[in-house]
C-alpha cells in the first residue's frame, strides 16, 4: 500500500504542510527536519502526485529550455550544465529547438507557457530582432533566464560572457603573433554577442594602430563549417591578402582551415586562425584550433542556478530580483596560431 503525504506526516508527527515544505526545500524548514522527512520518504517509497502538487502549489517542476542549435557541441555542454542542476533540484526539462528562427522561438515560448512550465531558459535565435514574446513570459510571471545570446533590454536574469573583451583578446592574440592583415568572419547583424565580438575586433585593431578594412569582414549567418569554407573561398578569390583570421565560432574556423589547407596555405605560418567556443572537435583537427573558451558547462549550471534563486525569491518573498552573471573566458592556445616568429 502506497503511503500518502498525510500518513507520512502522522508517522513523523509533523503537519502535512510541513512534510510538503521539507520535500520542496522551503527555507523555513530546518535542515534536520528535511533530512528526516526525505529519509523516511525514501524508506517507504513515496512518490509525489504531480497533479495534486500542481493544484496545491501551482508549480509543475518543469522547465522549458530553448536552444537555437542542437548539433553544436557548445550548446550540448550548456545542456549538460543545466541538466546537472535540474536533476539535483528535482526539475524536469522540456527541450525546444528554435533552428535559429524567431518565428519558431515564439511558437516554442507560447507552447511552454501553455504547458505551464515554472520557467524558461533560452539562448536567442540569430534573427530575433524584437522581444514581445519574451515580455509575454515576464508578464505571465514565469521566470525567464537568458544565456549566451541575450537581449539587454529585456527585464529578466541573464548569464553570458563579455563578448567584446573576448573578441578583443582573440584579435590581440593574432596581433601579438605578428598578424597585421586580420580578417573577421562575424556573426549575423542581430545577436548581441555577434555585435560585441565584432566591436572587440575593431577595438583591438584601433589600439594597435592597424587600419580597419570593411572588405575583410564577412558575415556568417549560420555559423557552420560549410559557411566557413565558403567565406574563406570568397575572401581568397577576391584577392584580399590576410595573415590572420578571427572567426565567430569554431565551426566557421574549421571550415576556413579546410579551405586554406586545400590551397596549400600554411597554417599558422601564412595565416593564423582563431575560433570561438572551444568545441571538442577543435582539439582533434590538424592543425588544432586556438579558441576562446566560454565555459559552456558552467554557463548552463549558472543559468539553472539563477532560475532556482529566482524561484525561491518568488516563493518566499513574492517578488523577483533580476540578476546578471558574466563569466570569464579563457584563451586556449593551440597549433593554428603557433606561428614561428
Amino acid at each position: 500500500m502506497k503511503s500518502s503525504l498525510k500518513q507520512i506526516a502522522k508517522a513523523l508527527n509533523l503537519s502535512t504542510a510541513g512534510v510538503s515544505k521539507a520535500l520542496n526545500d522551503y527555507p523555513d524548514i530546518s535542515l534536520a527536519t528535511k533530512k528526516i522527512v526525505k529519509s523516511y520518504v525514501k524508506k517507504v517509497g513515496y512518490k509525489a502526485n504531480n497533479q495534486a502538487a500542481y493544484l496545491r502549489t501551482r508549480k509543475t517542476r518543469t522547465i522549458g529550455v530553448i536552444f537555437p542549435e542542437v548539433t553544436n557541441h557548445f550548446f550540448s555542454e550548456i545542456l549538460e550544465g543545466i541538466m546537472d542542476q535540474a536533476q539535483k533540484n528535482n526539475y524536469t526539462l522540456i527541450i525546444g529547438h528554435s533552428k535559429e528562427s524567431m518565428d519558431e522561438e515564439k511558437r516554442l515560448v507560447n507552447q511552454f507557457l501553455q504547458q505551464k512550465v515554472d520557467g524558461i531558459l533560452m539562448s536567442l535565435a540569430q534573427n530575433t530582432s524584437e522581444f514581445s514574446h519574451l515580455e509575454d513570459v515576464v508578464s505571465n510571471e514565469t521566470i525567464l533566464v537568458l544565456f549566451d545570446k541575450i537581449a539587454r533590454t529585456v527585464n529578466c536574469s541573464k548569464v553570458s560572457i563579455d563578448d567584446k573583451k573576448a573578441g578583443f583578446n582573440a584579435t590581440e592574440h593574432l596581433i601579438k603573433k605578428g598578424c597585421s592583415k586580420i580578417a573577421h568572419f562575424r556573426g549575423d547583424l542581430n545577436p548581441q554577442n555577434s555585435i560585441d565580438r565584432y566591436l572587440g575586433y575593431r577595438e583591438a585593431l584601433s589600439l594597435h594602430n592597424i587600419n580597419y578594412d570593411a572588405n575583410k569582414v564577412l558575415i556568417s549567418r549560420k555559423g557552420s563549417v560549410k559557411e566557413g569554407y565558403l567565406l574563406a573561398k570568397k575572401l581568397y578569390e577576391s584577392g584580399i591578402k590576410i595573415d590572420g583570421l578571427f572567426c565567430v565560432t569554431d565551426m566557421v574556423a574549421l571550415g576556413a582551415i579546410r579551405f586554406f589547407k586545400e590551397q596549400k596555405i600554411d597554417i599558422p605560418n601564412e595565416i593564423c586562425i582563431i575560433g570561438f567556443s572551444k568545441t571538442m572537435v577543435g582539439s582533434f583537427v590538424n592543425p588544432s584550433l586556438t579558441s576562446i573558451d566560454q565555459k559552456a558547462i558552467k554557463m548552463g549550471k549558472m543559468a539553472m542556478k539563477l532560475f532556482i534563486s529566482e524561484e525561491k525569491m518568488l516563493r518566499t518573498e513574492n517578488r523577483l530580483e533580476n540578476q546578471y552573471l558574466e563569466l570569464k573566458t579563457k584563451l586556449i592556445k593551440r597549433e593554428s596560431t603557433d606561428k614561428i616568429l
